[in-house]
C-alpha cells in the first residue's frame, strides 16, 4: 500500500489524442518531443526539408511584395503576414531543436506525472489512503481531459486557414471552368511569385512543382502554430493541475479523517517536498518559453495590426480570408496568456491554503514548516515574456490595445 499512488500512475491511461497530434506535428518539422515513443532517425532529414521549403516560400512571398510595393498597401498585407509567419516557422524550428532535450524531458514528466512519483506521502501512516489516492487520480484525469479538449479545439481553429488556403485554388479553378466559363487556369495558393529559372521553353522548377511547394506552406504553418503552441498548453495546464493537487493536499493536512495527528508533520514535509519539485519544474518551463514568447508576442501584435487594418479597408468579398486568419492569431496569443494566468492564479491560491489549514492547533514543528512555506509561497509563479513583462490576462488586453493603436496610426498615415 505504500506505493499506491505510483502504481495508479503507472496504470493510468490518459485521454491524449491531442498530445499525439502535438507530437506528430512537431515530428513533421524534425523535432521529436517524444523520443521514448518513436525513433528520431529521420528527424534530421525532415528538419532540412522544412528549412529548404520554408526558405523557398519566403523568397516567393518577398518577391511578390517587392514587385507590388508601389501598387497599394492592401495588396501586400496578406503576403507580408504570411512571410512573417513562415519566418517564425524557421525561428521556432531552430529554437526548439536547440532546446530539444528540455522539451522531451518536460513532455515525459507531464505525461507520466513524474513530479508526483516517489513523493513519500503514502509512506506516511494515513487514515484512509485509498480515498486520498482516488481524489488525486480524479483530479489528474480531469486535468488531462481539459488539456485534450483545449488542444483539439485549437486544432480545429488552426485547421480553418490551412483548409482555406489549400482548397482555394481548386475551388476557383472549378468556378472558372464550369460556372463562370472564363479562362480555365489554376491560380496560386496565396499571393506569391515563386522564383524559377527558365531554360528555353522550360521552367525549373516547373509550375506544377512550384504550386505544390506553395501548398506545403499552410501545412508547415499548421504544424508550427499547432505543435509548438499546444506544447505550451500541455505543460502549463499540467503545472496548474499540480498546484491544484498541492492545494488539496495542504487543505487535508489537518483533516482527522485523512491524516491522523501523529503523522501530520511527516505529511506536511511531503507537501513541502512537492512544492520544491514544482518550483524546479516551473523554472524549466519558464526558461524554455520565456524568450520565444517575447518574439511571438511581438509578431502577433504585428499580425493583429495588419489584419485589423485589412479587415477595415478591403471589400467584403475578401473579408472571409482575413477573418479566418485573424481568428487564428487571436486565439493563438490568447492561449499563452490565459494558460499562464491559470498557473499564476493557482500559485496565489496556494499561499492562502498554507495559511488557512488550521496550523494554530498543531505542533511547533508543523508551525515551523507552515512559516517556511508561507515565506516561499509569497512569490507567485509567473511566466515571463523575456524578462520584460509577465503572461497574464492584463498583458493580453495590452496586446490588443497596442494592435489597435498601430492600426489607427496606419490608417491616419494612409489617409494622408
Amino acid at each position: 500500500m505504500s506505493n499506491i499512488l505510483d502504481q495508479e500512475l503507472e496504470k493510468m491511461e490518459l485521454p491524449n489524442p491531442g498530445v499525439k497530434w502535438v507530437e506528430y506535428c512537431s515530428f513533421a518539422l524534425g523535432i521529436n518531443v517524444a523520443p521514448r515513443k518513436r525513433s528520431s532517425r529521420y528527424c534530421g532529414y525532415l528538419r532540412i526539408l522544412a528549412y529548404l521549403l520554408n526558405f523557398y516560400i519566403t523568397c516567393g512571398l518577398m518577391n511578390f511584395v517587392l514587385k507590388n510595393y508601389m501598387v497599394s498597401f492592401q495588396t501586400n498585407v496578406e503576403s507580408m503576414v504570411l512571410c512573417f509567419q513562415i519566418i517564425m516557422n524557421i525561428v521556432k524550428i531552430t529554437y526548439y531543436h536547440n532546446h530539444l532535450d528540455v522539451c522531451a524531458d518536460l513532455m515525459r514528466i507531464s505525461e507520466t506525472c513524474d513530479v508526483l512519483k516517489n513523493l513519500g506521502i503514502f509512506d506516511v501512516v494515513l487514515t484512509d489512503k485509498q480515498v486520498l489516492c482516488k481524489a488525486l487520480m480524479t483530479k489528474i484525469r480531469d486535468s488531462w481531459k481539459s488539456i485534450n479538449s483545449q488542444v483539439m479545439f485549437f486544432f480545429r481553429i488552426v485547421s480553418l486557414p490551412v483548409i482555406f488556403y489549400c482548397a482555394r485554388p481548386y475551388v476557383l479553378y472549378v468556378c472558372d471552368c464550369y460556372i463562370a466559363r472564363n479562362i480555365c487556369k489554376i491560380t496560386s495558393t496565396y499571393p506569391a511569385i515563386m522564383p524559377f529559372v527558365q531554360v528555353g521553353n522550360h521552367e525549373y522548377p516547373s509550375f506544377t512543382m512550384r504550386f505544390f511547394v506553395e501548398q506545403t506552406g499552410p501545412a508547415y504553418c499548421f504544424c508550427n502554430v499547432f505543435g509548438f503552441n499546444s506544447l505550451f498548453v500541455v505543460l502549463t495546464n499540467h503545472e496548474a493541475c499540480l498546484f491544484e493537487l498541492l492545494r488539496d493536499l495542504v487543505r487535508k493536512s489537518t483533516n482527522d479523517e485523512i491524516v491522523p495527528k501523529t503523522s501530520r508533520v511527516s505529511y506536511l514535509r511531503c507537501c513541502a517536498k512537492l512544492f520544491a519539485r514544482l518550483s524546479r519544474h516551473h523554472a524549466q518551463v519558464e526558461n524554455l518559453f520565456s524568450s520565444i514568447i517575447l518574439v511571438q508576442c511581438g509578431v502577433s501584435t504585428f499580425f493583429l495590426c495588419m489584419l485589423l487594418y485589412n479587415i477595415m479597408e478591403v471589400d467584403w468579398s475578401k473579408l472571409s480570408t482575413i477573418f479566418v486568419y485573424f481568428l487564428t492569431i487571436l486565439f493563438e496569443i490568447s492561449l499563452y496568456n490565459v494558460n499562464a494566468q491559470k498557473v499564476e492564479t493557482q500559485s496565489e491560491l496556494l499561499f492562502h491554503e498554507w495559511y488557512n489549514c488550521a496550523w494554530y492547533n498543531e505542533s511547533e514543528d508543523f508551525k515551523l514548516i507552515i512559516r517556511l512555506m508561507l515565506l516561499f509561497s509569497m512569490r507567485t509563479f509567473k511566466l515571463s515574456v523575456g524578462g520584460f513583462s509577465k503572461l497574464s490576462n492584463q498583458l493580453l488586453v495590452q496586446v490588443f490595445r497596442l494592435s489597435g493603436n498601430f492600426y489607427l496610426l496606419l490608417r491616419n498615415m494612409n489617409n494622408k
